[in-house]
């Protein structure tokens, strides 16, 4: 079962990468299956330190992107 959600993970990851890279979303998309994925590896568990990090830079990312400032 768990290689399941590993290769359909990997699957997303390779359709984000072909599909979205110039899409608005691509990167976003991307970074959500990164942090599935991390959330989903044991070995990886330690790193979960760092996804609010990786959110709180995205919303920041968002708000310095807007045109009004």
């Amino acid at each position: 079962m768990r290689w399941i959600v590993r290769a359909m993970l990997l699957i997303g990851l390779l359709a984000i990468l072909i599909l979205g890279q110039d899409k608005a979303y691509g990167m976003w998309s991307l970074g959500f299956l990164l942090a599935a994925w991390v959330m989903l590896e044991p070995r990886l568990r330690p790193a979960l330190i760092l996804l609010p990090v990786a959110g709180m830079t995205g919303v920041a990312a968002l708000i310095w992107q807007q045109p009004w400032l």
